[in-house]
């Protein structure tokens, strides 16, 4: 079993159950967002604002933060186990690729 089917599988009894993506790019303003994320865990629980980012190193996500007085950002949802964190990028990171090559081809097709 390869490490991305691992990741997919659920993690002590939780799993994500339902992704939903918001696509938006901020390249154009120098910012390296392309899409919010809300998720479902077990249909039970449910966390928005998880961003999807990218960098030289490729596509991740962060969790969702606030931004103190002090101007730091604090996260607000943490994942304290690391196969949870990779089940929940893993999803969302799939749903994002199914998501854009859906975009893509119908942007292609009305070219």
């Amino acid at each position: 079993m390869s490490r991305k089917e691992k990741e997919r599988l659920p993690v002590m009894n939780l799993e994500v159950t339902d992704v939903k993506i918001y696509p938006f790019d901020t390249t154009g303003v120098g910012g390296n967002v392309k899409a919010v994320a809300t998720i479902r865990i077990n249909d039970i629980l449910e966390i928005k604002d998880i961003k999807i980012l990218y960098s030289n190193k490729g596509y991740f996500i962060q969790m969702p933060t606030r931004k103190s007085r002090t101007g730091e950002f604090i996260p607000i949802v943490n994942p304290l186990s690391k196969e949870l964190y990779l089940h929940i990028r893993r999803k969302i990171l799939d749903e994002y690729k199914r998501i854009m090559e859906k975009y893509n081809e119908k942007s292609s097709s009305n070219a």
